[in-house]
């Protein structure tokens, strides 16, 4: 969900608690890497959106150990 603020439309968290809420909600023995490529996947669609979204996609491919620069 998007949210109107003084710099424009921004997602309602902050990406970093999204993340570490996402984290904190997988099950146990979970394979991480696998799970974020997923997140990575469905946050595409959404590039450039947000830099909220931006951001939280960054996060994910980090995990999934995506290769390059993550801003």
């Amino acid at each position: 969900m998007l949210a109107n603020t003084d710099h424009g439309l921004s997602g309602t968290g902050k990406p970093e608690s999204i993340f570490i809420s996402w984290l904190l909600w997988q099950p146990r023995g979970a394979d991480l890497a696998v799970e974020a490529l997923k997140e990575v996947r469905k946050l595409a669609r959404y590039e450039g959106i947000d830099p909220d979204i931006v951001r939280l996609r960054a996060l994910f491919a980090s995990l999934a150990g995506a290769r390059g620069a993550v801003h």
